[in-house]
């Protein structure tokens, strides 16, 4: 990724860091990971965007001591709670600060391994540029069989994700996640493929969480996102008031006819082997 991307997530999650483990999604989603990973005991798993650990440290107690786990996370922030959070169960997990496309001049292979027997990247491949290429790089860390999982959200999931997206464009600013490039969960199936990997199984989730939205709160729904970091260059006096009226237009064009919006939370979910 760019060096602005990478400071842009990295801004994000540092900012979220203390509160992330508060949001019952990302707990519930890292519990079906590891139910979706069938980790045995000894195994050794490479979780990519680890955030606060809630996948690898939850790998770490089914692998157990001869097992072994490696975060990776561009978020010190974010680290810095995993961190705290291992010290605090005594437990052993590696926890590292870099950029998950590409590990190119990085040991982080188990020693006296051929890779990773199971590979986690839990609701980040939306934020990469490039992730047939990061995908390509991460099947050689697996070992042969060796297993990966992945997911992103489905197209509607999050609607103000989403609407900041498509204005992005209309006020010359960016944003940085790929919404569009993930509409179907046929893009993510052929993602795997094309990546040289094997479908097990992909599936769509239960909804994690509902959010209803009436058309009234639109411009409250855009106050209070642009003081976040994730939507902050909406909030430059510059662009703002453009940006608003943009964000109340979509919201009301989402409401149509009956004035609300209900977002459903789920998640496409691929499940893929080494060949």
């Amino acid at each position: 990724m760019t060096q602005r991307r990478l400071d842009s997530v990295r801004s994000m999650y540092d900012e979220r860091s203390d509160q992330y483990d508060e949001n019952e999604v990302h707990v519930k989603q890292a519990r079906d990971y590891l139910q979706w990973a069938q980790l045995k005991e000894g195994e050794s798993v490479l979780d990519l965007a680890c955030g606060t650990g809630l996948v690898a440290l939850g790998a770490k107690s089914v692998v157990g001591p001869s097992g072994h786990v490696v975060g990776v996370d561009i978020s010190e922030g974010m680290l810095n709670v995993a961190r705290r959070k291992a010290e605090a169960d005594g437990v052993e997990v590696l926890f590292l600060n870099h950029d998950i496309s590409d590990f190119s001049g990085l040991d982080i292979i188990p020693k006296g391994s051929r890779g990773f027997d199971v590979i986690t990247c839990a609701a980040a491949l939306i934020l990469l540029q490039n992730p047939l290429q990061a995908l390509r790089h991460w099947k050689t860390l697996l070992c042969p069989g060796g297993r990966f999982i992945t997911d992103v959200q489905t197209k509607d999931a999050n609607l103000i994700m989403n609407i900041f997206a498509a204005i992005a464009p209309e006020v010359e600013e960016s944003v940085p996640w790929e919404a569009q490039r993930w509409q179907s969960q046929d893009a993510l199936e052929q993602l795997v493929v094309d990546a040289g990997l094997v479908v097990q199984k992909i599936f769509e989730t239960d909804s994690y969480a509902t959010t209803r939205y009436e058309r009234a709160m639109a411009p409250d729904l855009f106050d209070r996102a642009v003081v976040k970091s994730m939507f902050k260059n909406f909030g430059r006096e510059a662009i703002r008031e453009k940006a608003r009226a943009l964000f109340i237009d979509r919201i009301e064009r989402f409401a149509r006819p009956s004035g609300t919006v209900n977002e459903e939370c789920r998640y496409w979910v691929v499940i893929a082997t080494v060949p």
